[in-house]
């Protein structure tokens, strides 16, 4: 498995760390020999949020507060590709529909299929199309106005972890 990917997990909100390292195990465990999946994003605090947005090319959509990552309850993911079998898996790859251990089934999908059996909601849908398939939250949370209200109200610092009852 990929150390910075349990390293991020970490980083998630304390209710979804153990269910996260079960899922991205698991979603490990059916990519063949020269795949492994990354977690390229988790917790982003405010302050990253807004850097996002603001950047262009445009990267996202969600000011500070309107990200499920700033809750600690997302994340994106990214594969990689060892190219020459020595062990490093030196490509990094969006691409859905990649095959790299050429079991007839899309890498990104197989993936996909393990996090959406396991609760985890894939990408938004807009005028019947979905987008930005990197992104993975957990279903059933409240909208992103209610917890900004929770953090808000409570005055949670994201920095300091003091962020846990936001989305419980």
């Amino acid at each position: 498995m990929d150390k910075i990917s349990l390293d991020r997990i970490k980083l998630m909100h304390p209710s979804l760390r153990d269910k996260l390292l079960a899922d991205y195990t698991a979603a490990n465990n059916v990519l063949g020999k020269g795949v492994r999946l990354r977690l390229s994003y988790t917790l982003r605090t405010f302050a990253e949020q807004d850097a996002l947005f603001l950047k262009r090319p445009k990267v996202t959509n969600a000011r500070s507060g309107q990200s499920y990552h700033n809750y600690g309850a997302a994340f994106d993911i990214v594969l990689l590709y060892d190219k020459n079998g020595d062990g490093i898996f030196e490509e990094a790859s969006w691409d859905t529909k990649k095959d790299g251990d050429r079991d007839g089934v899309s890498d990104w999908l197989e993936v996909t299929r393990i996090f959406e059996s396991r609760g985890w909601v894939n990408g938004f849908i807009t005028n019947g199309k979905k987008w930005d398939l990197p992104h993975f939250q957990i279903k059933g949370l409240p909208h992103w106005r209610v917890l900004l209200s929770r953090y808000n109200e409570e005055k949670h610092n994201l920095i300091e972890g003091k962020y846990i009852r936001c989305i419980t």
